[in-house]
């Protein structure tokens, strides 16, 4: 920082100073920004008064011992007579740069959890992506995994078979595809549960959700394909639709992209054609016309937002990057956004690209947590 840099900041304080003790110089560009920035920070917590005067002085670079004592003098006078609002202001006008230059600094550790096969007898078996090949083969069934297409079910015999159910666990920050015993693809999505027989056995085929998965079920008229979620079933012969049912949710939400399927709740039932979605309920259900594309591009390595809240989008962030917001400014919470942003970007650039939409700023921090900041 250069001698003249110095000066000039330490006259805009002294006008600051001025404004706020004698109600002069109000109407100076500079010193507006400056009680104009007060109104926006408002509702920071209120900071250290050491650890303000450290990062300020710091800032200027002022080694002169009568300055540093006039400073600190100041800083505590506002943190008595104006806290929180002198203290902030401070702080925010003179490392408010520093803050923008550290945002995405921080190291960011992609999770690394595995997806977890669970057998019937209770086995837990941790599923390398890049394994393919035949790891479980009974009388019943083959297990087998191919490093592209997932995990798939081959059956061998199903008369007079015991029903036994496998569960798969997919954590957050993964995705993973399974082909169930009887040809049905099932996409999950992250932080998601579904649990299955190794092999259908009489007349219908039932599985169960937690989370999210998309479905492309095969045809067998013979048995209907039920996936059960909450208290909710949705009901098919061979289609392919999507259902979103995660624990912060409080309604089970069926998209249909082709085929037919019939939602119920055991109060209410609802045939859905293309186009439609369902949000259920325990004891109601809505059905609406939807562009299928926005509930399914997950699938397809995409984001795909439509004026959805901050809070539901940094919602998927976290399921997929493993990162957990901090609203540090709640209004934040409900603005909306829409666009279309690829999967595979890195974080940093997915919080450059909202930046460039929202009057927002996000500051990574450690243990994968990104405060969310009004500009």
């Amino acid at each position: 920082m250069n001698e003249n840099s110095n000066h000039n900041k330490e006259k805009l304080f002294h006008k600051v100073w001025k404004a706020l003790y004698e109600g002069s110089d109000m109407q100076d560009p500079s010193v507006r920004e400056v009680i104009d920035r007060m109104h926006q920070i408002i509702q920071i917590p209120s900071l250290d008064e050491e650890k303000s005067f450290r990062k300020l002085s710091s800032s200027l670079q002022i080694v002169n011992n009568h300055r540093k004592f006039l400073l600190k003098s100041w800083i505590k006078y506002v943190a008595a007579v104006l806290l929180p609002l002198g203290c902030v202001i401070c702080s925010y006008w003179f490392w408010n740069q520093d803050i923008k230059n550290s945002q995405h600094h921080a190291a960011y550790v992609r999770p690394k959890s595995a997806v977890i096969l669970t057998l019937a007898s209770g086995e837990e078996i941790q599923l390398d992506r890049n394994y393919s090949g035949n790891f479980r083969s009974t009388d019943v069934v083959n297990i087998s995994q191919d490093s592209v297409e997932g995990l798939f079910y081959e059956a061998r015999n199903n008369q007079n078979v015991e029903i036994k159910y496998n569960i798969l666990s997919v954590p957050i920050a993964a995705e993973y595809r399974l082909k169930l015993s009887d040809g049905t693809v099932v996409y999950m999505n992250a932080d998601s549960r579904l649990k299955y027989p190794e092999i259908f056995v009489g007349g219908d085929r039932t599985v169960y959700l937690e989370g999210e998965a998309y479905f492309e079920v095969a045809k067998d008229s013979k048995r209907p394909f039920k996936v059960v979620v909450k208290n909710v079933s949705v009901n098919v012969l061979g289609t392919h639709f999507n259902v979103n049912a995660y624990p912060e949710n409080k309604h089970v939400v069926t998209t249909l992209a082709e085929g037919k399927v019939r939602v119920d709740n055991g109060v209410v039932q609802k045939i859905l054609k293309p186009g439609n979605q369902a949000i259920a309920s325990d004891s109601n259900m809505e059905v609406k016309d939807v562009d299928v594309r926005e509930y399914t591009s997950w699938k397809n390595g995409l984001f795909m937002f439509h004026g959805m809240t901050l809070e539901n989008v940094m919602m998927q962030v976290y399921r997929w990057y493993g990162i957990k917001p901090v609203f540090v400014h709640e209004e934040l919470r409900t603005v909306t956004f829409t666009g279309i942003i690829n999967k595979n970007v890195s974080v940093e650039k997915l919080f450059e690209v909202i930046e460039k939409v929202f009057d927002v700023c996000f500051v990574l921090g450690d243990n994968n947590e990104v405060s969310i900041y009004k500009k």
